[in-house]
């Protein structure tokens, strides 16, 4: 697929007129210039701003990966913790503005090309969060765990998104912290050095170097028996 050079980031009052205009008008019959005319700007404005009418939908995604980037690559968090904290922002900001977010949900389940385009959104998460991964598990990973966790990941968010839109949830930022705090557990040993140890500690065995190699065994067994 061939990425695009990202465009200017644009503020979130422009995008989310724009969405209230395609769902006053329907997206078939909502023209550029209607759009450029919901926003406060020309035409040549608009384009340069959001590239289509697809692109104005999907705005506040293209801030959101843009951001959640950004956390992932300066955070100090301890890898599972950076997880959730950048997906529940990713959350944060889809919903910062109720009515565009489930005016923008309403426009994606009527329009079969943006659930296409949104499909495509989903994959570029996943591609941040497996790059973002794949650089923190330990060398005991299993080759499946990036991008098993990078789907998940998304598939935990989306869930939430959805329990919120169709008022299952009140916060979803904080029931999907709760929700992903659970599923990077699952990964812990993969993520956390410390957890790869596994605990484990040394016994430092002093003991007569004329006694028996069965009495040796024994002492050590008996001093790991303590150790338990």
């Amino acid at each position: 697929m061939v990425t695009r050079a990202p465009r200017t980031a644009a503020a979130p009052d422009s995008s989310a007129a724009a969405i209230r205009r395609l769902a006053e008008r329907g997206y078939d019959a909502t023209t550029a210039e209607d759009l450029a005319d919901a926003v406060g700007m020309s035409r040549s404005t608009f384009f340069r701003r959001f590239g289509s009418k697809d692109d104005v939908v999907f705005a506040d995604h293209d801030q959101a990966l843009a951001q959640l980037e950004s956390f992932l690559e300066t955070t100090q968090l301890p890898a599972g913790e950076a997880l959730v904290e950048g997906t529940a922002d990713v959350l944060r900001l889809l919903i910062r503005d109720p009515e565009a977010a489930r005016l923008r949900s309403d426009l994606m389940r009527h329009t079969p090309s943006l659930r296409d385009r949104e499909l495509i959104i989903t994959h570029r998460y996943e591609r941040v969060f497996a790059r973002y991964i794949r650089e923190k598990l330990q060398p005991c990973s299993p080759g499946w765990a990036a991008a098993a966790l990078a789907a998940s990941l998304v598939a935990v968010h989306n869930a939430t998104l959805r329990d919120w839109l169709r008022d299952r949830v009140a916060d979803a930022p904080r029931a999907v912290t709760r929700d992903l705090r659970q599923l990077t557990a699952l990964f812990e040993h993969w993520l956390s050095p410390e957890a790869a140890e596994g605990g484990r500690r040394v016994l430092v065995a002093v003991y007569d170097a004329a006694g028996s190699p069965d009495a040796v065994l024994g002492a050590v067994a008996a001093q790991l028996g303590r150790e338990q």
